[in-house]
């Protein structure tokens, strides 16, 4: 899953992920994931998130992870999102 985001998220600061086994509001099993971006003075822009969930989904099935990803974006306060 690590790989998937770097090479997604690379050109917006990606820098690290911390994954962990949850269960979501209805006692369902999920991978939270939790995704820092380093500050960037440019804007980032919102396209490069958009469809991740997918393409994280499908590298899991591939390794027979049946969890579903929650992914949340950590960006710094100051960081400018283009849209």
């Amino acid at each position: 899953m690590e790989k998937v985001l770097r090479d997604r998220l690379a050109t917006a600061g990606f820098s690290s992920a911390d994954i962990r086994a949850e269960r979501d509001s209805d006692g369902d099993p999920i991978l939270l994931v939790d995704v820092k971006y380093a500050f960037s003075d440019k804007p980032i822009s919102s396209k490069l998130t958009y469809g991740l969930s997918t393409e994280v989904r499908k590298a899991l099935s591939a390794l027979g992870e049946t969890r579903f990803p929650h992914i949340r974006h950590h960006f710094d306060e100051q960081q400018k999102i283009a849209s």
